[in-house]
């Protein structure tokens, strides 16, 4: 009888030892667990925080290098006429001095048979007043001429100087635009886990795209921000996603009566396009002739879709900031002339006139 105790109370034990043991494995692997979950929550905390870094100083850099290109466009342009003005300048002293030339010829000629010397008094005074006349032209093309060249000369300096000033800006802008590149390159890496999720979204965005008849059903497809009582955009004006030139305003009608819902801005090639606020990306691919088509999704509603680009650097659903670059345009237009974007912004089916929102473009 004692026998049979000794071996259950043994067995007991035992049992107890093993649940003992297997309680301490569960508990050891617990605690693997959390200290994963804690170096995990920390690569992610730390991770988030470089995505938010890069992205500030994104939109720092977008802005120096946007503020570079257009600097460098202006002194382009004072370069481009102070060669139109030399070509002028060039052409009209050539023409001065064949001028010149004639009235000089005539000055010899008339000298060649001096008419002081004849007894007729009318031929004596009308000769005088024709070398009067050629010596007075003689002196007026001479003025002309060294005003000429005095003004071709502060010409060439000038240009000149323009140029030394571009080459300078050129060493700043490559900098700048090298370091923008190597954040881009930064945030695709960052970026690998969205662009993992882009399958689906992107098979669902080229139905629509195919379905979608223009661009205000492009826009109503891809969905926006919920709409609220607060129909405001922004608490002041906003630079316009492009430097350029405004060349068609809102409600304003084409040759073939096309009234559009929007901006048409003409860009120098290759120029930065930045989010014009914060907002999400909804669509970013090519368009029915359109070119590339980004359209941000931003607050109370608000679409923002730009047209025209040559390349879009973010992915659907990325979370952009005001100022973030997210493409560029084409080097040239289609006829080799200066590219342009579309901008139009809408509040859910209905454009709005994008002056109540952006500053007009430079």
């Amino acid at each position: 009888m004692i026998l049979p105790v000794v071996i259950a109370v043994c067995m007991a034990t035992a049992d107890a030892h093993a649940n003992r043991s297997e309680l301490a494995n569960v508990q050891a692997q617990l605690r693997r667990q959390e200290a994963a979950a804690k170096q995990k929550d920390a690569e992610v905390k730390k991770s988030d925080a470089n995505v938010a870094r890069t992205q500030k100083d994104l939109v720092a850099t977008a802005g120096k290098v946007s503020k570079l290109e257009s600097e460098r466009g202006t002194i382009s342009d004072r370069i481009a006429e102070l060669d139109k003005r030399r070509t002028q300048l060039t052409a009209q002293i050539a023409a001065n001095r064949t001028r010149m030339g004639d009235s000089a010829g005539a000055l010899l000629a008339i000298s060649a048979t001096p008419p002081m010397a004849t007894d007729d008094a009318r031929e004596y005074v009308l000769t005088a007043a024709l070398l009067t006349g050629v010596a007075d032209q003689f002196d007026a093309e001479m003025r002309v001429a060294v005003e000429q060249i005095a003004e071709l000369e502060k010409v060439i300096e000038q240009r000149r100087a323009r140029q030394v000033e571009l080459d300078r800006t050129a060493k700043r802008y490559n900098t700048q635009r090298a370091e923008l590149d190597k954040l881009l390159r930064n945030r695709t890496a960052q970026n690998e886990k969205l662009r993992a999720e882009q399958f689906a979204a992107n098979a669902r965005l080229r139905e629509l795209s195919a379905r979608a008849k223009n661009l205000a059903e492009l826009m109503t497809g891809v969905g926006s921000s919920a709409m609220s009582a607060d129909t405001s955009f922004s608490a002041r004006k906003l630079n316009p996603p492009v430097n350029g030139r405004l060349v068609s305003t809102f409600a304003e009608k084409s040759a073939l009566g096309i009234i559009s819902d929007g901006w048409r801005i003409r860009t120098r090639g290759d120029a930065l396009v930045t989010a014009p606020a914060d907002g999400e990306i909804k669509f970013a691919d090519s368009f029915r002739g359109y070119s590339r088509v980004l359209i941000i999704s931003h607050k109370n509603g608000y679409n923002s879709v730009m047209t025209g680009m040559a390349t879009t650097d973010v992915l659907v659903g990325q979370e952009v900031l005001a100022g973030e670059p997210v493409g560029r345009m084409p080097a040239a237009a289609r006829d080799g002339g200066r590219p342009e974007m579309y901008l139009e912004v809408r509040r859910g089916p209905n454009a709005v006139n994008p002056a109540r929102l952006f500053n007009e473009p430079q």
